[in-house]
C-alpha cells in the first residue's frame, strides 16, 4: 500500500526561549497604536477595524526573527513579512472569527498568519482555529493563549481569540507572511 498527502493543514506553535523578550517595549506600542486610533482600516465593518498598526521597531523585529528563523530551521519554508498589526481585548471581549486571505485576490493574500501573545492573563482566552476535516465540517482547535506564546496557522482558516475571561486587557501582536 502506498500513500501520498494531497493537502495538510498545520498548526505550529512554542514559545520565544533563551533571552529576554522586550514585552513591555511592545506592549507600550501596541497601546499607543491603540490610544492613537491607528487602526488597520477605517471601515467598521471591516474585520481589522479592531486591529492597531505600530511602529517598526528593532524589539519588533527581534521577535519576528525569532518566529521565522525557527520557522525556516525546522520546515525549510522562510516566511517573508506582509502586515503587522496588535490587538487588545478587555475584560470580557473577543475578536471576529475571520480568515486573512482575500477570496477575490489569492494570489496578493497571506499564506500564514500568527499570532504571538505579548501580555496575557493566565487562563484568560484561548485561539480557536476552525477547520473543515474533509467531510467533518465546522470542526474547530482550541489552544490556550499565553505570555511569549506564539502560534502559526495557515491564513485560509477562520479563527478567532476567545472571550477574555480575566481581569486585565490581553495583548497580542499578528502578522501575516507568504513563505517561499
Amino acid at each position: 500500500m502506498e500513500r501520498n498527502t494531497l493537502s495538510e493543514s498545520t498548526i505550529d506553535y512554542g514559545y520565544i526561549t533563551g533571552s529576554t523578550i522586550p514585552r513591555d517595549f511592545l506592549r507600550v506600542k501596541i497601546f499607543e497604536g491603540f490610544v492613537l486610533g491607528n487602526r488597520v482600516s477605517q471601515n467598521k465593518k471591516d474585520y481589522s477595524y479592531e486591529d492597531y498598526t505600530f511602529a517598526f521597531s528593532s524589539e519588533f523585529q527581534w521577535v519576528q526573527d525569532y518566529i521565522r528563523d525557527h520557522f525556516d530551521l525546522k520546515y525549510n519554508k522562510q516566511l517573508i513579512p506582509k502586515l503587522h498589526w496588535g490587538n487588545i481585548y478587555g475584560p470580557l471581549e473577543q475578536s471576529y472569527s475571520r480568515t486573512q486571505i482575500n477570496p477575490l485576490d489569492l494570489k496578493d493574500s497571506p499564506d500564514y498568519t500568527w499570532v504571538y501573545g505579548v501580555d496575557v492573563q493566565k487562563d484568560s482566552c484561548e485561539l480557536v482555529i476552525e477547520y473543515d476535516d474533509n467531510r467533518r465540517k465546522g470542526r474547530t482547535w482550541h489552544i490556550p493563549l499565553e505570555n511569549n506564546k506564539f502560534i502559526i496557522f495557515p491564513s485560509t482558516h477562520r479563527y478567532f481569540i476567545s472571550k477574555n475571561k480575566g481581569a486585565q486587557m490581553n495583548i497580542f501582536l499578528s502578522m501575516n507572511c507568504e513563505y517561499v
